[in-house]
């Protein structure tokens, strides 16, 4: 067998599995469709209510509960409790939430 056809066969069956591992990860890279809406929901709640609006040099107090649930977010066992903590901080400091799906 020449050279040529063997190496494209072997590349192929290199890269198949990489392709089809890609393709197991539907939403931009997230596990499942409640994960991708926590990584939202984390992504407001660090930009608008996890830091101070006098900007990032004023400390800001902590927020324990906040921190936890963006904690979880990363965690596909722990991504469902999340979600409410996240929604009910955003939903009390007046923002939309994010559509989900």
């Amino acid at each position: 067998m020449p050279r040529t056809p063997m190496l494209l066969a072997v590349c192929l069956s290199m890269a198949l599995p990489l392709a089809a591992a890609a393709q197991q990860k539907p939403f931009g890279g997230y596990p499942n469709a409640d994960m991708e809406y926590c990584a939202k929901l984390s992504e407001l709640y660090v930009r608008y209510i996890g830091r101070s609006e006098a900007g990032p040099r004023v400390p800001v107090t902590p927020d324990v509960v906040g921190g936890t649930a963006l904690a979880q977010c990363k965690h596909e066992s722990t991504v469902s409790e999340a979600i409410p903590v996240l929604e009910r901080k955003l939903l009390n400091s007046g923002f939309t939430l994010p559509p989900r799906g």
